[in-house]
């Protein structure tokens, strides 16, 4: 059982005065965020909550400073250079319940930087080019460092972690043309310490722990195509057609380890690795729309760390329709997984699988479901 008080602030400055005579954009930010979350477990009595078995108190503190300038060397090309330093806190105190494990009580203190360099270049004043080098760099949270142990002897331990941080370079395109409007970009990242869940060598668990080395790459990419305009209804003066558009998108995620002395160039466990989503809709002027849908899984991933167990690929068909407009009386239905398809919508990612026999990691996704609602905005 846990819960928390958020707290946060937004401070951005923006200046669109030339520079060297050239446009110019330059951007100034401060953004501190505080949670103080409180976590008790108790002893499981058959489902039920039995005696507090470990109790305590965590403090996380991001105070991230932001500067980026994005300068136009022509009216097309535009030069992005900026830096973001970031201080942060994760400060756990220990209740101290019980003391198998000791006083777990920790505080520890974090400073990034993440520099950035960039271009884009305009094609046209919808279509843009974009390469981007960046550093990234991420804190554990408490979640990592914190680890409520099971059993009759449950308590509390803390693990002192290292931030993650990564290399990354990126380059892509978005825009519009005619009847098309698109995204796509391909990356490739270098991350070090990564915060992973592992086991040791002799197959023991041993919770979050940082990765050496791993490697991130991928595509992420989206199209819209408006395939019929005014099918049905015509244009008006006042008011547009009806249209018949086709929207899809596809993720690659080539996550992996990079020579780890455990777990070699092994896949990283709970990524899905091809995702694809598409919609054919049905729109007309006055509000109603109407169309099917899919959502793949192409191909089955791993679950562990080790790679011996995977979720296996999916496909499922839905459908959808509804009446809305921006100010009045709104109405939709949704259909789900039409063809009743058995599938792992989530999963809870284990180190190995070959040191936990039946493994309760996999997440049922809904069967065949429907839902509708109604709504009235002004």
């Amino acid at each position: 059982m846990f819960y928390s008080d958020n707290f946060g602030g937004n401070l951005n400055f923006v200046s669109r005065h030339e520079l060297f005579g050239q446009r110019n954009i330059l951007t100034i930010g401060l953004s501190p965020q505080v949670e103080d979350e409180h976590t008790q477990n108790y002893e499981n009595l058959f489902g039920h909550p039995g005696a507090t078995t470990a109790r305590g108190e965590g403090i996380s503190v991001n105070v991230p400073f932001y500067l980026e300038d994005q300068f136009y060397v022509t009216p097309q090309l535009s030069i992005l250079a900026g830096a973001q330093a970031i201080f942060a806190e994760r400060h756990f105190i220990d209740d101290f319940v019980s003391d198998a494990e000791g006083n777990q009580s920790n505080r520890q203190a974090f400073w990034g930087f993440t520099p950035k360099l960039g271009m884009i270049y305009e094609i046209s004043p919808k279509t843009q080019a974009f390469v981007n080098f960046s550093r990234s760099w991420q804190p554990p949270s408490l979640d990592n460092l914190v680890d409520f142990t099971e059993g009759p002897n449950s308590s509390v331990v803390y693990t002192p972690l290292q931030p993650q941080h990564a290399w990354t370079i990126e380059i892509g395109t978005r825009g519009e043309y005619s009847r098309i409007e698109w995204e796509l970009s391909l990356y490739h990242s270098w991350l070090r310490n990564e915060l992973l869940e592992l086991n040791d060598r002799f197959g023991n668990d041993i919770g979050t722990t940082n990765v050496q080395r791993s490697i991130h790459q991928g595509i992420e990419a989206s199209v819209e195509v408006e395939l019929l305009r005014e099918v049905l209804i015509p244009k008006h003066r006042d008011r547009s057609g009806d249209r018949l558009s086709f929207d899809q998108s596809y993720t690659l995620n080539d996550f992996h380890f990079d020579r780890d002395p455990v777990y070699g160039d092994n896949r990283i466990a709970g990524i899905p690795i091809h995702v694809y989503e598409a919609q054919l809709l049905y729109e007309m002027p006055c509000g109603f729309y109407a169309g099917p849908n899919l959502q793949c899984n192409f191909s089955r991933y791993p679950v562990d760390q080790a790679n011996t167990l995977f979720a296996d690929s999916y496909t499922l068909l839905g459908f959808r329709a509804g009446f809305g407009q921006s100010n009045g009386f709104s109405v939709f239905i949704d259909c789900r997984n039409l063809t009743d398809q058995r599938y792992a919508a989530s999963i809870d990612v284990i180190a190995d699988a070959r040191t936990e026999p039946n493994p309760e990691i996999f997440h049922p996704g809904d069967g065949r479901s429907f839902y509708a609602g109604v709504s009235w905005s002004w």
